[in-house]
């Protein structure tokens, strides 16, 4: 009976588990340290040991979870820190290109925030602040790093409305960098541009950039305008059908650039 106990203390019933417990109990009275600190070990290390390892483990995921939390939070902060950077250097190369601009051709560059356009960019029109500079004049060429934009069309209040490259009546004298044919480019239809008053012999190609020449007096010479998209032969004209897509995206302007010419200089104040 009693080692039938030893081995199953609980398995009969309750009367037994009683016998059990008093029997342990008399044994650990009547033992020495030694004997009791040794029973004393294994009631623990088979009873509660099972517990403080399962809430060790509990503890180190959730410890595991926080350090999890904060990793990914300094990751969100540095994404958005790197993404701050990556645009302020940006912004700080187009200032740089535009200050280079002015350096090398003479001209004085006011920048130029776009604060709206028409729903429908093939209006030609956009809408900028250039801050406290209200001393803009009526006719300047607008640019950004990429290319022509337009030229300012009117003042309202402390808005400047330019006219761009998309609105019919903003026409440039261009000239091809390679070949240095030159034609007049304005806008047709859809996104593209024309050069128009090619010669039907005229050396233009796929691919051939497209600058403004400076004739007119109206956009300084050099000023990047796009490149020619497609050339069509019609014998039934006398000039040459050249598609030209702009270097500029109109719909997504941001900042553009307002070349100011010098004081000794004649400028046209008509749109």
């Amino acid at each position: 009976m009693l080692g039938l106990l030893k081995i199953r203390p609980f398995a009969a019933g309750p009367s037994a588990a009683y016998l059990w417990t008093i029997i342990t109990a008399c044994v650990l009275s009547i033992s020495g340290p030694a004997i009791k600190g040794a029973i004393s070990s294994l009631i623990v290390r088979t009873t509660f040991a099972p517990f403080y390892s399962g809430n060790a483990a509990i503890k180190g995921i959730f410890s595991v979870y926080r350090m999890n939390q904060e990793l990914l939070s300094k990751v969100v902060g540095l994404t958005a820190e790197n993404a701050r950077l990556t645009e302020a250097g940006r912004e700080n190369a187009r200032l740089r290109g535009m200050l280079d601009f002015e350096t090398r051709s003479g001209y004085s560059i006011t920048p130029g925030e776009v604060v709206g356009s028409p729903s429908a960019p093939v209006r030609g029109t956009i809408w900028i602040s250039a801050g406290a500079s209200q001393s803009l004049n009526i006719g300047s060429p607008v640019i950004t790093p990429e290319g022509l934009v337009g030229h300012i069309a009117d003042r309202v209040g402390g808005l400047f409305i330019v006219r761009v490259l998309w609105d019919r009546d903003c026409r440039v004298a261009a000239i091809d960098r390679r070949s240095r044919v030159t034609g007049l480019v304005q806008w047709q239809s859809g996104p593209n541009l024309s050069f128009n008053y090619v010669p039907i012999d005229g050396d233009v190609a796929v691919g051939d950039t497209i600058l403004s020449s400076g004739m007119g007096e109206r956009f300084p010479e050099g000023i990047p305008i796009g490149f020619v998209r497609s050339v069509a032969l019609d014998s039934t004209t006398f000039f040459l059908p050249v598609a030209v897509k702009p270097f500029v995206r109109f719909e997504i302007l941001e900042e553009v650039f307002i070349i100011q010419y010098a004081h000794s200089w004649s400028r046209p104040e008509n749109p």
